[in-house]
């Protein structure tokens, strides 16, 4: 558990559009599942206090399913800094302005003002977690990620339990080649209205009124592949039997369940070990 001393003023935003530089790390959880009838997303997909997404989020067919994916991110250089992202984009979901298309569910920045200005900008429902990167004592050159979400603010205490862990191991015999995102399927995110916190003045809970289109273009860098697994050890009474009556190898847990959803992504991500982007003004839509 840590503590860092806030004062309890409006944090401004920092408007788009923004170029960055960053380091990145794509975990993939679906290539294109499409979801059974009737089947939404758990609670742990969504911050708490986020009603109106969680709503529209799990409305009856409101989930289609498709590629998904968990990013985690270093920003090197950005108009407030530099701070590190954890979010995670299931799958594409129905909305009112278009088919469909991607959604953020849930993310976790480093700083307020990260905070403030992606829930501003881009309708990104971000909250404020401590990140800790360690070399790994039993893997060679692989790291260990834990992300703390903040429990409370003025000052603000991060929960001394991690709600996402994961074991980062690199392909050390493969270099890293330039890329671009045009070389990827493309992902337009169209983002619901998120709500206010009453302290958004404290933790940056800021709320928007409108849904927010977000396409990204011109993103690219190097990228090579990685290896990763999760730190979490799996419950008590987790089964260890296959239908066989066959034990099963242990699955240790990328997260916990509650605080970030536990997805098995593909044991093979994206490592963008630099990529450079420009994050351009969302176009806000009406509220409905």
């Amino acid at each position: 558990m840590s503590t860092d001393n806030l004062e309890p003023a409006p944090v401004k935003p920092a408007p788009a559009p923004w170029t960055v530089k960053a380091e990145a790390w794509w975990f993939i959880t679906s290539l294109g599942r499409k979801p059974e009838p009737g089947e939404a997303l758990p609670l742990s997909y969504f911050p708490s206090q986020e009603t109106r997404l969680y709503k529209i989020s799990t409305e009856q067919d409101a989930f289609r399913g498709g590629r998904g994916s968990i990013t985690l991110t270093r920003y090197a250089e950005s108009p407030i800094g530099a701070f590190d992202e954890l979010a995670i984009a299931p799958g594409e979901f129905a909305n009112p302005y278009e088919g469909q298309s991607h959604r953020v569910t849930r993310a976790y920045v480093s700083s307020l003002e990260a905070v403030v200005s992606g829930r501003h900008n881009w309708g990104l429902p971000r909250e404020l977690a401590q990140f800790v990167y360690l070399p790994s004592l039993d893997v060679l050159d692989a790291t260990e990620v834990r992300v703390y979400p903040a429990t409370s603010f003025s000052p603000t205490v991060y929960s001394p339990t991690a709600c996402f862990a994961a074991l980062i191991k690199p392909v050390s015999w493969l270099p890293a080649v330039p890329a671009s995102l045009s070389h990827f399927p493309q992902v337009r995110l169209c983002q619901p209205p998120l709500d206010a916190s009453p302290d958004s003045a404290v933790d940056g809970l800021v709320g928007t009124s409108k849904w927010h289109i977000l396409e990204c273009s011109g993103a690219g860098g190097r990228a090579k592949p990685f290896r990763c697994e999760g730190l979490f050890l799996p419950t008590e009474d987790a089964p260890n039997l296959d239908p066989k009556g066959t034990k099963k190898s242990v699955r240790k847990k990328l997260a916990d369940g509650v605080g970030f959803p536990d997805v098995e992504p593909y044991s093979f991500g994206i490592h963008w070990t630099e990529i450079t982007m420009t994050l351009p003004q969302a176009v806000p839509l009406a509220s409905l």
